[in-house]
């Protein structure tokens, strides 16, 4: 009896274990992901792929921030 004693024991340490690890593993994703986690988030962090322009885009962008700003310049005098 004390043998059978001593392996239920070891298995509720295992299941209050595994809540507190599962809590932790919460834990850490609410500080990756940000306070918006549901309990499907992955274990391992996703990661995301940057989005690059082109050099064509960044200069379109560059030309037309510059004419804001010279329209406002244009505004102020």
């Amino acid at each position: 009896m004390a043998f059978n004693d001593l392996i239920r024991g070891l298995r509720d340490t295992e299941q209050q274990l595994l809540k507190q690890l599962k809590g932790v593993r919460t834990a850490i994703a609410s500080l990756q992901f940000g306070s918006a986690v549901s309990p499907a988030m992955p274990d391992r962090p996703v990661v995301r792929k940057l989005r690059r322009l082109s050099a064509k885009a960044r200069a379109a962008i560059s030309r037309a921030q510059k004419l804001r700003w010279a329209k406002q310049r244009a505004e102020k005098k």
